[in-house]
């Protein structure tokens, strides 16, 4: 509400500014339109658009981004596809949040061969994944039990040096254990260990249920030994 608030204050500002004669740029409406795509306020974010092309003022990739990510928090991710598309007639390169952003929407629509042709085509564009499109990517992928292709994705992720964060092993060590995959997920626990990854409840709980639910209740006995004796905690995560 107070952020809403705060937007609602800005464009009076930005009214104001407009009514004296003041020449806006793409930055000041960017500003705006990323708030209200923040908040899923999708009429606003189209009024913007109009009233930023009336001015005379040019789309950039960052007004392109926030009003795809507005689209798909509105549940109209097909209309979000179009505009990525018509980037590049209207001029403009899609950057890594564009990528991003379509990748999380085939991600929660399942739909697993466009997430691979758009990374092919990213590659073509010359545009590096990040640590928050190899965590989209091998979600998806392990959440169908496509751990093959997900692994591929983690190992490409390691090439590009980029560090695995808490959630990505989480996420690779559950799916492991929910295949019976015991050895791999024991691997990639380890590996947490050695790179200095945070451990907390949520890994020792998964390789604990894995082991029990495979018929290991040795080695998940070992594993509740192993967290009382470290005063594993739980941990909030800041995010991926």
């Amino acid at each position: 509400m107070r952020y809403a608030k705060q937007e609602d204050k800005a464009e009076v500002v930005l009214r104001s500014m407009v009514h004296n004669g003041a020449q806006l740029d793409a930055v000041t409406y960017n500003s705006l339109m990323q708030g209200y795509s923040t908040l899923g306020q999708l009429k606003e974010v189209a009024r913007l658009l109009k009233v930023m092309r009336s001015q005379g003022v040019m789309p950039s990739v960052v007004t392109y981004n926030s009003l795809m990510t507005c689209l798909c928090k509105n549940g109209r991710f097909k209309e979000a596809v179009e505009f990525f598309y018509s980037m590049a007639v209207n001029g403009q390169k899609p950057d890594v949040i564009s990528y991003s952003v379509l990748l999380h929407g085939y991600a929660k629509e399942g739909s697993l061969i466009d997430m691979i042709d758009l990374c092919e085509r990213m590659a073509r564009d010359g545009v590096v994944p990040d640590l928050h499109c190899f965590n989209i990517l091998i979600s998806a992928y392990a959440k169908y039990g496509r751990m093959g292709v997900a692994m591929l994705f983690f190992e490409d992720m390691l090439k590009k040096g980029l560090n695995p964060n808490e959630f990505i092993y989480l996420t690779v060590i559950s799916a492991f254990c929910k295949m019976g995959r015991m050895d791999d997920a024991l691997e990639k626990f380890n590996e947490m260990i050695d790179r200095g990854v945070p451990l907390d409840t949520k890994n020792y709980m998964c390789m604990i249920e894995g082991y029990l639910n495979h018929g290991d209740s040795v080695k998940a006995e070992e594993f509740i030994t192993k967290m009382k004796s470290r005063d594993i905690r739980h941990r909030p995560w800041k995010g991926n």
